[in-house]
């Protein structure tokens, strides 16, 4: 769950990227998709490939999609090798932007629109919210939707 509601404006993002580079952006110039994860979370575990799936089915600078992990920077690193994941990733450790969003479970994904205002936000892996998002992405290409997730995915995981 998060405080934070639709029509909010998307706090700072601070990190640290991949290779150890400091980040400092205010999410906006662009449809943003932020999933905050942990490596230990069975639902992160579920929903980090799903959203590389999306990652993949729209290859556009119209969109972006942005992890933010709460593990220390090897753990991340190892992480995302692991899952073969392709889109940029934030450590996020010291649970700066986790705080600044006002996280208290994770997965928990927003959908930020190009002025910075929270979209959507999604709590857990839940199939039909995944599936929307990528249909979201879809209409503002103007390109055909890609299912995302599949026949054998929960509808619902709790985080």
């Amino acid at each position: 769950m998060t405080t934070l509601q639709r029509g909010d404006r998307a706090p700072l993002l601070v990190g640290l990227t991949l290779d150890g580079q400091p980040y400092l952006e205010q999410p906006e110039g662009c449809l943003t998709v932020l999933v905050f994860f942990k490596e230990s979370c069975p639902a992160c575990r579920l929903i980090l490939p799903r959203l590389e799936n999306l990652h993949r089915a729209y290859p556009s600078p119209e969109w972006r999609l942005l992890g933010i992990g709460q593990d220390p920077l090897p753990v991340l690193q190892s992480f995302a090798r692991e899952l073969r994941l392709s889109f940029p990733i934030l450590a996020d450790h010291q649970f700066t932007s986790s705080t600044a969003y006002r996280l208290t479970h994770v997965p928990t994904i927003f959908v930020i629109d190009p002025q910075g205002q929270i979209l959507h936000i999604t709590v857990g892996f839940v199939r039909d919210d995944l599936e929307a998002i990528s249909q979201q992405i879809a209409r503002k290409l103007n390109v055909p939707s890609h299912p995302i997730t599949y026949n054998e995915d929960p509808v619902f995981r709790p985080g």
